[in-house]
């Protein structure tokens, strides 16, 4: 290539590269601009807003018991002022020796229910009135999540979907904004190509980093979209969520893994690329699977032994000790994973044994940790409910006779973190996954081995002595 020629192919690639950034910049902008709309949408009635952060996840709208009392009839069982008591301090009130409030409290043993003070006493009664134009007709079905209960006489409501439509214009914008500044900026890498008549390398890296940010971009959609539909119960989508992809996702990690071991056995591997760079990885990989670790067990602790951990979480301390570490054992794992994912981004060698599957497991793993903190944080005492709630719906799901009535109730956080995790289960046979199948756990328990350097290769070509070598031979 001619002097002329490189200067070029140089001046092409700074043109693209600054197109590319400002891409880049724009798409920013614009998600930034569609997020600060959306957050000015509402969720409705104060009532509303108070049950979907606060109470979902313990409570349900009906009288089916979940890790709290369901809340139908609550406005007759219980004077609007002692509700207003037991929702900003349930402790206090227990302590006063109420009697309502201590029968409560055994009733359900001993977990306690967090206190929300920082409710004022018209939140608490729009939340009481929110729960009461919810509760169903003397003689009718019980009101599902979500749906409002008709005046006896009067004719049934359509059904509909209530959607964000402020929010999905700013996304679907969003969406189309950048989806031009890409045909734009592939158009005019079209032309200069021609024109200066520069072809790539042969054997060129792809951009892993642009298809890992596609793949984000697109979680971030259908968890939108999911999130939506979930609320609004619209057709089947909690009977194919809940009740379908779980042994859609078994069904495909068992055939898929038995399929790829008897036949790609030599591809059952990680890829190991650690004697290509190991400082990194050794800060990104000890702290992302020390915190899945421990959150694994945590998690089939809480799926074994749901009573141990139920009374364990009796005491508030022991709770919130709970609670803590395990939300400091997932900022672990995150910034593991975080780690990993700029080695993986940021080093050539990598690159090379890189796949876009790698792209899309680190896409579900970032989804499932995010959801798995936005659960701790945002849907408290999940040790607790999870106990109560969870382990029935996984143990019907194993047991053949699914019940997904309390999972189908519970806030977008669980269901998103649900599915992923099922994802995840499903995509082990076509990734880096299939390696922890063949784990060396036989190391364990295996005999040391024995491995002596530095010895003299005269001495050892000479010896008579078998376990220290062979005399060499010619053939």
């Amino acid at each position: 290539m001619t002097r002329q020629e490189k200067s070029k192919v140089t001046g092409l690639s700074l043109e693209l590269s600054s197109v590319w950034k400002r891409v880049k910049t724009v798409s920013v902008f614009v998600l930034f601009i569609s997020a600060l709309f959306s957050s000015k949408s509402s969720f409705g009635a104060t009532g509303e807003e108070v049950y979907n952060k606060l109470c979902m996840s313990c409570h349900s709208l009906t009288d089916k018991v979940l890790m709290g009392p369901g809340l139908q009839g609550v406005g007759e069982r219980r004077t609007e002022a002692w509700v207003i008591k037991w929702v900003k301090d349930s402790q206090g009130l227990i302590a006063s020796g109420d009697a309502d409030a201590v029968k409560l409290f055994g009733d359900f043993n001993k977990i306690p229910m967090p206190g929300f003070p920082q409710l004022t006493d018209e939140e608490i009664k729009g939340f009481l009135a929110f729960v009461k134009s919810k509760e169903a007709a003397p003689g009718a079905a019980p009101a599902e999540a979500g749906a409002t209960a008709a005046a006896p006489g009067t004719p049934a409501p359509a059904v509909g979907v209530n959607l964000n439509y402020n929010f999905i214009f700013w996304v679907f914008l969003s969406l189309v904004i950048v989806g031009f500044m890409l045909y734009r900026f592939k158009k005019r890498t079209n032309e200069k190509v021609e024109q200066v008549g520069y072809h790539g390398e042969p054997h060129s890296i792809p951009n892993y980093g642009f298809y890992f940010l596609i793949f984000l971009l697109c979680a971030v959609v259908v968890i939108f979209i999911l999130a939506t539909v979930l609320k609004q119960n619209v057709g089947m989508v909690s009977t194919l969520m809940f009740m379908v992809l779980p042994y859609v996702a078994f069904g495909i990690f068992i055939v898929g893994s038995i399929y790829r071991y008897m036949n790609r056995g030599y591809q059952v591997s990680s890829l190991s690329s650690q004697f290509l760079e190991g400082k990194k990885l050794f800060w990104g990989s000890q702290p992302f699977h020390w915190g899945l670790l421990v959150l694994f067990i945590g998690h089939l602790t809480a799926f074994l032994f749901p009573s141990a951990v139920l009374a364990w979480n009796g005491e508030p301390v022991r709770l919130l000790i709970l609670e803590i570490s395990s939300f400091a054992f997932g900022l672990s794992a995150l910034l593991g994973l975080i780690l990993l994912i700029k080695r993986r981004l940021s080093a050539k060698m990598l690159l090379v044994v890189t796949n876009k599957m790698d792209m899309l497991v680190y896409t579900i793993l970032f989804v499932q940790i995010i959801t798995g903190l936005g659960v701790a944080f945002f849907v408290r005492w999940g040790s607790s409910w999870f106990s109560s709630t969870l382990t029935p719906y996984l143990r019907s799901v194993f047991s053949f006779n699914p019940d997904i009535d309390a999972v189908s109730a519970m806030p977008w956080w669980i269901q998103i973190h649900i599915i992923s995790a099922f994802l995840i289960i499903g995509v082990i046979p076509f990734t880096r996954f299939m390696h922890f199948l063949v784990a060396p756990f036989d190391y364990i328990w295996r005999k040391y081995q024995v491995v002596i350097w530095n010895w003299n290769p005269k001495n050892i070509r000479t010896t008579t002595r078998h376990n220290f070598g062979k005399k060499s031979r010619n053939h």
